[in-house]
């Protein structure tokens, strides 16, 4: 385009020095000629931008990360002229489109569509905008363009993905091995209950609060002190630039689904505690550590849910949830602690001591664009890992 418009002024140039030196009725008709082609040029593209007609709609709105969904747009032209040059551009950060021609431009003729299939694809949970960004239609002679963002773009809710993992680089031999022995210390049940776990035994269940709460209810045994994992998550928001938080915030909830879906798949029940203020006050009622539990892999449907809407704010949540982990039983009962988060503090590392003492075992994933792992204190049984927003979690965790 910027060829076609030095040519263009040059010619222009041309034009009024041919004018001024010869004159006459030829050399004036070829001046006032080029001098029309601008206001010409505009006038097009404004009729076009005013007639342009766009249309564009994804299968679902609530979408899973990196999971296809179908997607198509059409582009219309209902009036008697011509549309030419016409190039869209998607939203390309958080999602992209499949099998996408890049700078493609489309012609439409008078009462023309044309219509492109194919599959959107989310990268990172969370709401945002997806789809075409913005359209640009350029003259004929390519002279000049105009752009304009799409006025109803289309906004997907993302859900974070489960990724699979057939094995942790966190030392679980001691932590598989310790509970299938606290599984099978008494055959005597005391009467507390819980929902049933897959390996519970058949006699443990609870007949009557089964038919009374139609899910299956399992007595825990007298012993059973120390039973499943517990995930604390981060929610302190590191930035407020969402092309920085997203991806962070996503890596953070894709962690503590694949660890918990690894445990489930081994039947060992898993609870992710996390920090949420509920009002603007933070000692108003509501505040404090959340939870939502996995009993197994019948169970992860429902905590992909929890996990998914687990809110994220930049109010310093971290450090008031570091210092409530030490005291929270539900760390203090479990064979093994996980971390996932996206900072260190002085608060954290008084709560990792604690969980030394006690002998809890706890494994720590900082994730982060450059984490600094330094200004973690690591005990003995304790492991931090470094975990980038675009790392492979089958090959990091």
């Amino acid at each position: 385009m910027r060829r076609n418009r030095v040519i263009y002024y040059c010619f222009c140039i041309l034009a009024v020095i041919l004018a001024s030196f010869y004159g006459g009725p030829v050399s004036y008709s070829i001046l006032f000629g080029l001098l029309l082609i601008a206001p010409v040029s505009y006038i097009y593209l404004l009729v076009v931008f005013l007639l342009f007609k766009i249309y564009q709609v994804v299968q679902s709105k609530h979408i899973t990360a990196y999971e296809p969904v179908e997607y198509y747009f059409v582009l219309q032209n209902e009036y008697l002229m011509n549309f030419c040059h016409i190039r869209t551009t998607m939203y390309s950060t958080f999602s992209y489109i499949e099998k996408m021609p890049e700078d493609k431009e489309y012609e439409l003729l008078p009462y023309e569509s044309a219509r492109y299939e194919t599959r959107l694809i989310c990268r990172y949970r969370g709401e945002y905008k997806v789809g075409i960004r913005k359209i640009t239609i350029t003259d004929y002679l390519k002279l000049f363009s105009i752009t304009y963002h799409v006025p109803e773009p289309i906004s997907a809710v993302v859900s974070p993905r489960i990724v699979k993992l057939t094995s942790l680089r966190a030392q679980t031999d001691a932590l598989l091995s310790s509970y299938k022995e606290k599984s099978g210390m008494q055959q005597d049940f005391d009467a507390s209950v819980r929902e049933y776990v897959p390996g519970d035994p058949v006699k443990g269940i609870h007949q009557k609060l089964t038919a009374r709460t139609g899910k299956l209810m399992s007595r825990l045994r007298i012993g059973e002190e120390r039973q499943g994992i517990a995930i604390f998550l981060d929610t302190d928001r590191i930035s407020d630039d969402e092309y920085v938080y997203i991806p962070v915030e996503n890596k953070c909830l894709e962690t503590v689904l694949a660890v918990a879906n690894y445990y489930a798949s081994l039947a060992i029940p898993s609870v992710c505690r996390y920090y949420r203020v509920g009002a603007e006050n933070a000692s108003e009622p509501g505040c404090g550590l959340n939870e939502a539990a996995c009993t197994g892999s019948r169970d992860m449907e429902r905590f992909h849910a929890q996990i998914s809407a687990i809110p994220f704010r930049n109010d310093d949540a971290s450090r008031r949830a570091a210092l409530m982990m030490s005291e929270d039983p539900v760390f203090r009962s479990s064979l093994m602690v996980f971390m996932v988060i996206t900072g260190s503090s002085r608060e954290l590392n008084e709560t990792l001591n604690t969980f030394f003492k006690s002998g809890t075992p706890c494994v720590i994933y900082y994730i982060g664009y450059e984490p600094d792992t330094a200004g973690i204190i690591t005990f003995p049984g304790q492991t931090v890992t470094a975990v980038h927003p675009e790392d492979e979690l089958a090959k990091v965790l």
